[in-house]
């Protein structure tokens, strides 16, 4: 199935597309954000999520960092907390 297709299923079934993304609308994972079943969508390892992929989305969720270290995290190790902060929900 191409990506038109899993959002036309998605939508079909009430389940909103959540981007992992450091956009001005995200939310952070620690105000517990999630309040149904998503299906998560996790960008590029360098340049994150697509435009196309942007637009698809229905909301987005980010990892707050603190200090002045990096800016972004190995998209698995992100991945893997937006999870965890989504199963204790």
């Amino acid at each position: 199935a191409d990506f038109e297709e899993l959002k036309e299923f998605l939508q079909k079934n009430s389940v909103p597309l959540v981007g992992i993304e450091i956009v001005e609308e995200a939310r952070s994972i620690l105000e517990n954000p999630f309040t149904e079943s998503i299906a998560l969508m996790p960008g590029n390892e360098g340049t994150g999520l697509s435009k196309r992929q942007k637009l698809a989305a229905d909301s987005f969720v980010y990892i707050p960092q603190y200090g002045d270290g990096t800016a972004s995290l190995n998209v698995t190790v992100a991945t893997t907390m937006v999870l965890h902060q989504f199963t204790i929900w």
